[in-house]
């Protein structure tokens, strides 16, 4: 039998803004004995990437995460992979801003380890053609890409027992099959099957080389890995296994099979990613009809061969499935233009830290891993562009006070929305939706107040109700993490909702006398009129603010309502002056509601909380379902972050408080996820032919 290569790549990440403890977690239960394990077996070799992310966090907090690295690296057991430094999805950010990513990682490489890394991890595998010559530029000799990918450009299976190079006009590239196979036996078939499977794909065939590229969580933090992979023993057996093998079957580095083997030509891969992701960045309905469609073809006896033709949407999907991550990269883009349009002189690369910071790829999608649904990861990139734009405004404007409010397609979809910017707040609006408020930015915290998620409908929602309650003492072992059908609490179907308007701010309800605030809090509330998502215009600019007006039929009659929102200049406060005319012959009666959402992460923290000062109502946790009346003033906190939202109404109101919870899968399960807490003001109101009802708020955001 001919000598066999083999080829192990793992990628160790974790998001930015994500809990200290699950970072530490995931160091005692998955890097930390694997590489401890890998010290005991001095002849074992493999490639190793490590995020900026953690690696940054590592150095803060977890040296000895980095000591291990360094020594394996030191002893050549490891190679030391590259990548993006803070692993954004490159289809998400500017080619200038991608060059800094690898030139970052190289450079820390270099300084940490002494390490000249020469391959590549591409963020979640996510691949376009012209990535090619942005990584060359980058000095990247290689990736790592799905197998799935060279089958769909018209290799034939018995073909990947290699690499092969590409180009975009200035390459070469070498790009190395990641195979899917592998990726499911590692580590969760006996150590056997791995060989079974390189042996039958090798066939005879001389210099066969074989890679499997995956998360290194996989190896004890994913659910029910641990005890199989440590306890039990697996990790030793399939290294001794690797040992035992050695005569025929050789482990090498990337960079070592670059060097050894020869390429086994050119190809081009289309665009995409592992074979999940193309089903989670499908539309809702596609994403159904998608599924049926893999489920029928799985019946076929040739779906091993017809599979890689069938690809689901790709990244770039997540921005319109999802608005909130649309707008989450919209900004980042617009941060990272007003970086770009610094003097020389005050260009300063620093200044540039959170920028790369605020791309990290976690939140701006979802999936099993992806996390857009989890607060506190999108709160931790806003947060880092948000104080990036306050850093280089300031530099733009030279410190002083000053009021821009700028008209632009802010989100991309051929429409115009208003940003009214201060020094300190941005307050962006929608007039096409509701004449909604869509972001509202406290900059000195960089606190986005309105980073709150609209629920929707999941695919996956169907399955929450028969899904068992995780049993963390449970170490029964499973195929993948797409086998697990878990939930982390009891009744969480009873939470599974869709909202039927965005969770926005300064949304305008006509929802009857038979309105409930259980209906409110399920996103279910009706609404008799055509405001709550229909078209604003903007009737009227300032040089600090905007009038969006609309004229609509409540029933039959017909409405006009009028908001003004100014911006106080050096100050982060907006006038809010609301004018709701009855055009109609007949006199209206009945209520008449404003809905703001606040985001503020904890439901039940005690630094999270809201107080209402004319209902004697005080630090109540967010989570609480409440209604009061003659309600003229909230106060909303979040005292770990220092920032406090008061809103003053010049006319006292019923007021609807209500949490807003979306039901989300992750790697553990179905789970509960707090996004905001909405407040509905009403007024029961009667209103004669002609007759004008008005209202102001005063909104603030300030420290706490």
């Amino acid at each position: 039998m001919s000598k066999v290569y083999l080829c192990l790549e793992l990628h160790n990440h974790q998001p930015i803004g994500n809990f200290d403890h699950v970072i530490a977690e995931a160091y005692e239960k998955s890097y930390k004995p694997f590489l401890q394990t890998l010290l005991d077996f001095p002849h074992i070799k493999l490639s190793l990437h490590t995020s900026g992310c953690l690696l940054e966090w590592c150095e803060s907090h977890l040296k000895d995460y980095l000591d291990l690295v360094g020594k394996l690296h030191d002893r050549g057991q490891i190679e030391l992979i590259g990548g993006a430094f803070y692993e954004p999805v490159l289809a998400a950010i500017p080619r200038d801003d991608a060059l800094e990513h690898f030139a970052r990682m190289h450079d820390y490489l270099r300084r940490r380890f002494g390490a000249a890394p020469r391959g590549a991890w591409l963020p979640e595998r996510v691949w376009e053609p012209g990535f090619a010559a942005t990584l060359v530029d980058a000095g990247v000799e290689y990736i790592s890409m799905d197998d799935d990918l060279f089958l769909a450009a018209g290799h034939l299976p018995e073909e990947l027992n290699g690499y092969y190079m590409t180009e975009a006009h200035n390459g070469p590239l070498a790009m190395f099959p990641n195979h899917q196979a592998l990726r499911y036996a590692i580590p969760f078939r006996e150590p056997e099957a791995t060989f079974d499977y390189i042996f039958e794909q090798a066939d005879g065939r001389p210099n066969s080389l074989f890679l499997m590229g995956d998360d290194g969580e996989k190896f004890g933090l994913w659910p029910r890995t641990y005890k199989p992979i440590y306890e039990d023993g697996w990790l030793k057996s399939f290294f001794t296994a690797l040992t035992d093998h050695s005569n025929d079957v050789e482990l090498l580095t990337m960079a070592e099979a670059r060097d050894r083997i020869r390429p086994k030509g050119r190809t081009y891969l289309p665009t995409g990613s592992y074979f999940e992701m193309g089903e989670w960045t499908l539309p809702t309905a596609a994403r159904k009809k998608f599924v049926h469609f893999v489920h029928e073809l799985k019946e076929r006896d040739d779906w091993p061969q017809v599979r890689p033709f069938v690809q689901g949407g790709f990244w770039r999907g997540f921005m319109r499935k999802y608005p909130e991550a649309n707008l989450l990269q919209k900004k980042m883009l617009r941060v990272s233009r007003k970086f770009y349009s610094l003097s020389t002189r005050k260009t300063d690369p620093s200044y540039q830290t959170q920028v790369l910071r605020g791309q990290c790829n976690c939140p701006y999608w979802h999936g099993v891993f992806g996390g857009l649904y989890l607060p506190h990861l999108r709160h931790a990139v806003w947060k880092e562009l948000i104080q990036a734009e306050f850093t280089l405004d300031n530099l733009l404007h030279r410190g002083r006070k000053w009021v821009e409010v700028q008209p632009t397609d802010h989100d991309m979809d051929g429409r115009i929305e208003y940003l009214i910017e201060n020094a300190y707040m941005n307050a962006y609006l929608t007039p096409h939706e509701g004449g909604a408020l869509f972001e509202w930015d406290y900059r000195p915290r960089g606190y986005n107040i309105l980073n709150s998620l609209t629920r929707r409908e999941e695919p996956y929602h169907i399955d929450v109700a028969r899904a068992t309650v995780a049993d963390p003492n449970d170490d029964s072992a499973v195929e993948s993490i797409h086998d697990l059908v878990l939930k982390k609490e009891i009744g969480l179907e009873t939470l599974v909702t869709v909202d039927r308007w965005p969770r926005r701010s300064l949304l305008d309800h006509f929802h009857g006398f038979d309105g409930t605030i259980d209906q409110f809090r399920a996103g279910l509330l009706a609404d008799y009129a055509d405001f709550l998502t229909g078209e604003y215009e903007m009737s009227e600019m300032f040089t600090d603010g905007v009038t969006l007006t609309r004229t609509g039929k409540l029933g039959t009659l017909p409405v006009r309502i009028a908001k003004t929102i100014r911006a106080q200049s050096g100050q982060a406060v907006l006038d809010v002056e609301y004018a709701l005319s009855n055009l109609s012959t007949q006199e209206f009666h009945g209520p008449f509601g404003i809905e703001w959402n606040f985001a503020l992460m904890a439901p039940n923290s005690e630094q999270h909380y809201v107080s209402l000062p004319d209902a004697n109502v005080s630090r109540r946790p967010l989570r609480e379902v409440a209604e009061h009346r003659d309600v003229a003033r909230v106060l909303l906190a979040d005292e770990h972050e220092g920032v406090a939202a008061n809103i003053e109404c010049s006319v006292p109101a019923r007021l609807w408080r209500v949490p807003i919870e979306s039901v989300s899968l992750s790697e553990g399960g179905f789970e509960r996820v707090f996004q905001s807490v909405a407040l509905l003001f009403s007024w029961e109101l009667r209103l004669l032919p002609g007759e004008v009802w008005r209202c102001k708020f005063t909104a603030e955001l300030s420290d706490k």
